[in-house]
């Protein structure tokens, strides 16, 4: 992990394609480091939440090019890696175990469903609102371990069809259904890093399950033609 850091740390302060071009070789081996480390994530997740057989870790990393074309920012790498498990191949509107490596104690480790679509977000809302209790039961036990906090960018008022009063209102207004814990560089480099990395993502996995537990029951009917 030291490697892996010390690249990224290079690659900010030399942003440049001469810059990667000369260090490609030195980039495709920390690359490989990545994808390894992926891989023994995907086979300990396996163990405590149910994965897609097929899932491969090519499925779970990013590219490290950027997309600049509707950006100010031009510089054309990413300077972190993320490795980002479903339960299935499909990336973004699903829940994920999430993993940021970033130099400079940004790293984080996170159960991610990030900017769901409109109609997923519908879905959670109203589920929240029936079953508080027992989302609520979850959270207050993840959050009483140690640096586990909920990412709050919120809508500014109430959603349509939940009234300022309710009791729910603030995990309501919440556009993202987030759960993250900071990581410091000591953190990355210790050598019970992965273990504490899994151990953190199993106390993370009942939120995972009851988000996606949701997700499956209101797409199953929605498939099935009867909404």
């Amino acid at each position: 992990m030291k490697e892996i850091l010390k690249f990224l740390e290079e690659l900010e302060i030399n942003n440049k394609r001469e810059w990667f071009d000369v260090h490609r070789e030195e980039y495709q081996k920390i690359r490989k480091e990545v994808l390894a480390l992926a891989d023994r994530l995907i086979k300990e997740i396996s163990k405590f939440y149910d994965l897609w057989d097929e899932i491969r870790p090519n499925d779970c990393i990013f590219r490290i090019n950027r997309d600049t074309r509707f950006s100010k920012d031009k510089t054309p790498y990413k300077t972190n890696f993320w490795i980002e498990i479903t339960p299935t191949w499909k990336r973004g509107w699903l829940p994920c175990f999430y993993l940021h490596i970033q130099p400079g104690n940004q790293s984080f480790i996170a159960w991610w469903l990030y900017m769901p679509e409109s109609k997923t977000t519908s879905i959670i809302r109203e589920w929240i609102d029936k079953k508080w209790k027992d989302l609520k039961k979850i959270i207050d036990k993840i959050l009483k371990t140690e640096q586990f906090y909920l990412y709050d960018e919120a809508v500014k008022t109430a959603p349509r069809w939940y009234k300022k009063d309710n009791p729910n209102i603030e995990l309501l207004k919440l556009k993202h259904r987030i759960v993250e814990k900071p990581l410091s560089d000591k953190d990355i480099i210790s050598k019970d890093f992965e273990k504490n990395l899994i151990s953190d993502f199993k106390k993370i996995s009942p939120f995972v399950w009851w988000m996606q537990n949701i997700i499956d029951k209101a797409f199953s009917i929605d498939n099935s033609g009867l909404i």
